[in-house]
């Protein structure tokens, strides 16, 4: 059986995915040997596959990748996403509201929060959470730049205050910053690797093997018990994508994503199929937009005729082997920027983006960019496709672990990355904002300064929507990063799980339900 879940907009949709690509990951069911009662209700023992292990399961280290298979569930988070939509929803804070300027957020509480101790869940610890990840460098810190304070207002209360208006904050309630973690131990060594947490399940250490296999088992006491179908959940890393495969057709996992040219090996009638057209986005990003460095790169021309030069359909159905769509924009085609008219822009022109160069002046310009394992397939198309404008490309090999300081160290120009997507507010920030991650020599001009002015005075989302659909269109113009394709994924489950993520929101066990 095979579903088809591309080209459904979900207009709606403002979801996060952390920064990084999500292949490889799976979530699972059970076999028969694997399913247990409770309370009258068949519960399955749920088994993951990832592709990393978590770093931390400190609440202020938390990475919001595919790491979230543990620590997700581990640690409620005040808010979570619809996986079919996206969009935003209560989780442990039952409301949220802001003040008219921004500047306040006060967060309700649900009753009956608890955590693996037994302890309430209060207000006090959701205060206490946020404060230790504001003050503690890590993963999380960075998110709370514009937090002034958070107090307790009474036990279901919590008030955050802002120097200025956060558009990502709510956003990222729903991820790492949201978590809650309990006071009373989270200072304790064991916060790192077992911690006291408020979620649904807790980590059997006597059966975890940290770095490969992590085995979580339901609270019965957890406030939202009877709403979770999974006895046990298991997470194991597996960063090789046919031990993934292996792991599906043995059993030992009911759901993985599968490479293209492995679906055919699949007994249609014992699994099925959905695929999701755009979990990431593939470009390249140009780092010297101002053309400090590079002069060439300061020139729209030049980084037109770049977008004009590079055969979209040829990388899609030769490198990502037709899993994905062509793109020339960076905002999420699930979101509310995205403008589908868009990707009109830059057809596929070689010789048009030659005159381009050639009128700018700089014919036979090279840049360095660097190779690194998301690179090694496409050298050769990019390389090609400089040369067919009169532009040259140096690959400079780049360690792994060095991969992302590359970006960041000002030596080069254009860079080859992979970037999950996450809510429009962040991913607009990420990419065009002068304090960006993937903008990091800070450019910016008037016109996405007065952007940004609106986004950031604009307190209801859907009222900006405008604003961030305008940006879009701008940095599309000014071809400010060349977005290549929207990777994608095919999910493979059977034994009664069912992939329902059509948003491909955040990857954590809500990806996938029990068939009825």
């Amino acid at each position: 059986m095979t579903t088809d879940a591309r080209n459904k907009r979900r207009p709606g949709w403002q979801a996060a995915l952390a920064t990084g690509l999500v292949a490889a990951l799976a979530l699972v069911g059970c076999s028969s040997g694997d399913v247990a009662e409770t309370g009258g209700k068949p519960e399955v023992a749920l088994k993951v596959s990832a592709v990393s292990p978590p770093n931390s399961l400190d609440p202020s280290q938390l990475v919001d990748g595919q790491q979230m298979f543990v620590w997700s569930a581990l640690f409620d988070t005040l808010l979570k996403r619809d996986p079919m939509s996206g969009e935003l929803q209560p989780n442990a804070a039952e409301s949220w509201e802001y003040n008219e300027d921004g500047t306040q957020l006060t967060l309700k509480l649900r009753d009956g929060l608890t955590f693996s101790s037994g302890d309430p869940v209060t207000a006090e610890a959701v205060a206490a959470t946020m404060l230790r990840s504001k003050e503690t460098p890590g993963q999380v810190q960075p998110r709370f730049k514009l937090v002034t304070d958070v107090t307790a207002v009474d036990d279901k209360t919590v008030q955050v205050s802002f120097e200025s208006f956060d558009p990502q904050f709510v956003e990222n309630l729903a991820q790492g910053p949201g978590a809650i973690g309990d006071p009373a131990t989270m200072d304790e060594e064991r916060t790192a690797t077992d911690p006291v947490g408020s979620g649904p399940f807790v980590l059997d250490t006597a059966q975890t093997v940290p770095g490969s296999s992590y085995v979580l088992t339901k609270r019965d006491d957890y406030w939202d018990a009877e709403n979770i179908p999974y006895s046990s959940i298991t997470v194991r890393v597996l960063q090789d994508p046919t031990a993934a495969f292996n792991a599906l057709q043995s059993g030992e996992i009911n759901a993985t994503t599968v490479q293209a040219q492995l679906l055919g090996q699949l007994d249609a009638s014992q699994y099925t199929t959905t695929t999701i057209d755009a979990v990431a986005v593939a470009y390249l990003n140009v780092l010297d937009r101002a053309g400090e460095q590079w002069p060439a790169l300061g020139d729209p021309r030049v980084r037109q005729a770049i977008s004009l030069a590079i055969d979209r359909q040829g990388v899609l159905d030769g490198i990502y082997q037709g899993t994905g769509r062509v793109t020339e924009q960076m905002f999420s085609p699930y979101g509310s920027a995205y403008d589908e008219g868009l990707d009109d822009t830059y057809a596929y022109d070689p010789e048009a983006g030659k005159k381009l160069v050639e009128e700018a002046g700089f014919a036979g310009e090279k840049f360095q960019i660097p190779s690194t394992f998301l690179t090694t397939s496409i050298e050769p198309v990019l390389s090609q496709a400089f040369t067919d404008i009169g532009l040259e490309i140096e690959w400079v090999t780049v360690p792994p672990q060095q991969a992302q300081s590359a970006v960041s160290s000002g030596q080069y120009g254009l860079s080859y990355q992979i970037l999950g997507f996450s809510s429009d507010p962040a991913d607009a920030a990420t990419n065009f904002s002068a304090s960006g991650f993937g903008n990091p020599r800070g450019f910016t001009d008037p016109t996405i300064d007065e952007l940004f002015a609106k986004i950031n005075s604009t307190i209801e989302f859907q009222d900006a929507v405008p604003t961030y659909q305008e940006l879009n269109a701008y940095t599309v113009d000014q071809a400010f990063q060349i977005p290549i394709v929207f990777t994608g994924s095919n999910w493979v489950t059977t034994d009664g799980i069912v992939f329902e993520a059509e948003a491909n929101t955040l990857s954590t066990w809500r990806l996938f339900k029990i068939a009825e």
